[in-house]
């Protein structure tokens, strides 16, 4: 994960903080440890975002051996920073994000059929054309129907062909944070937290405003987002 950029410009303010825990890698968002008076820790959980200092941008080695270097890790703090994270397949970094083969023709082009849409909810989430009638085009999920089809309500500009290709992840940079349209309001990282795991219902994980998608293939598609609670600032304003 890496700092994109500031929602009101400008370059990022560094700090350096002492850490309660080694942190590595690189790239995840760095907390105040309730629990540990040393300092600030790894993300406990990839599902929460609460207390946060700022994104790591290097990494640090926590020791209580007399003689060791102290830890200390850099971090990007300001609350308007927003991050990119490459969205994987999985909780493991680096998966493909799973590709869907239309199996029905949908002539008014608000359906795509394939059991590979799964048993997670994505309602919420945004859903992409990377071969065939609609290229390039995106909309957001209204309704997944578990192991069968996914539906928008904006239909593409096309009918939907089968053997289509799409792309599926949980977000969307709009909603109002409730159930269906909640894709805009949440992130999950994968286990090293450096990443984005596209694999999780929409509206799980850290509370989060989602700003950007950047919609490309099975292995190069990014979410950008801004966290909601963060130390330094009066957060941002979710529904």
């Amino acid at each position: 994960m890496i700092g994109a950029y500031h929602l009101y410009g400008g370059g990022p303010l560094l700090k350096k903080f002492k850490v309660g825990e080694s942190i590595t890698p690189a790239g995840q968002f760095v907390e105040y440890d309730t629990n540990n008076a040393a300092g600030v820790s790894e993300q406990a959980a990839a599902t929460a975002l609460v207390f946060v200092y700022g994104l790591a941008v290097d990494t640090a080695v926590y020791s209580t051996t007399q003689g060791d270097a102290e830890g200390l890790v850099t971090v990007s703090i300001r609350p308007d920073l927003v991050a990119k994270a490459l969205a994987s397949g999985s909780a493991t970094n680096g998966v493909a994000l799973t590709t869907l083969s239309n199996t029905s023709a949908s002539a008014g082009g608000t359906v795509v059929t394939d059991a590979d849409v799964g048993t997670t909810d994505m309602d919420g989430g945004t859903i992409w054309c990377i071969s065939g009638n609609n290229v390039g085009h995106s909309r957001v999920i209204t309704t997944h129907s578990s192991g069968a089809s996914m539906t928008v309500t904006v239909p593409f500009p096309r009918a939907v062909a089968v053997g289509d290709e799409f792309l599926f992840i949980p977000w969307a940079t709009i909603g109002d944070g409730t159930a269906g349209e909640d894709g805009n309001s949440n992130v999950q990282t994968t286990t090293s937290r450096d990443q984005a795991d596209a694999s999780i219902a929409s509206g799980t994980g850290g509370e989060v405003a989602v700003v950007d998608l950047e919609l490309n293939g099975a292995g190069d598609t990014y979410v950008l987002f801004v966290v909601s609670d963060n130390i330094f600032g009066p957060g941002i304003q979710t529904v």
